[in-house]
């Protein structure tokens, strides 16, 4: 299995949720819709055994959360809620700035089947729901670690971090996914997550 092609200038600085869209080799999502259902729905799976959890990560308690969670759900940085089915890799978090890292969700068929981070334009590493991690086209085993990021098994997820990028991604079994940002990010995100500004409204708008 070969962790998926990223095309990094398919995600200019200058868009938000949209700059995750603009990959001309992918087709656009099926469906990307706000739902009051959807906030249910989350608040229920975060109550659930085995549920991803917000706790602080990095040894801080005010990093920003986004979640990937059920069918479809997405709830972004700002708290902003709407369904997602994608058939292509979509940035769902990066560094919009400076393009230190990206943070990329792999889908197939509308459903989640892995998760990618690239760290500046020369490294890769690819996590899927089946637990198969691959750096660099090879496999690894878990914990490893590199480049200041970290990959571990923790309650029943796969978790990589980095401090000294300042983020934490999860991914579980059943394709929940949880990215977790510093406040150094504020306001210098961009993808389906949202820019991180406290702002829900603007999640969706293209950037001047």
């Amino acid at each position: 299995m070969r962790g998926p092609a990223l095309n990094l200038a398919a995600f200019p600085e200058e868009t938000a949720v949209a700059g995750a869209l603009r990959d001309p080799g992918c087709a656009q999502p099926a469906k990307m819709f706000p739902t009051r259902l959807a906030r249910l729905l989350l608040a229920v799976a975060l109550t659930l055994p085995g549920a991803l959890c917000g706790e602080g990560a990095l040894g801080k308690s005010s990093m920003a959360r986004c979640s990937l969670f059920g069918t479809d759900f997405i709830n972004t940085f700002d708290e902003s809620m709407y369904s997602f089915a994608g058939d292509c890799s979509y940035l769902l978090a990066g560094d919009c700035k400076t393009h230190a890292f990206s943070i990329v969700g792999d889908f197939q068929d509308g459903r989640r089947v892995g998760l990618s981070v690239y760290l500046g334009e020369f490294f890769d590493i690819h996590v899927f729901v089946n637990g198969t991690v691959l750096q660099g086209g090879q496999h690894v085993s878990m914990p490893y670690a590199t480049r200041g990021l970290y990959l571990e098994t923790e309650a029943g997820y796969h978790k990589l971090s980095s401090e000294a990028y300042g983020f934490v991604a999860r991914i579980d079994g059943s394709g929940n996914f949880q990215i977790l940002l510093s406040e150094r990010h504020f306001n210098k995100t961009c993808g389906l997550c949202g820019d991180f500004n406290v702002f829900a409204e603007d999640d969706f708008r293209t950037q001047e």
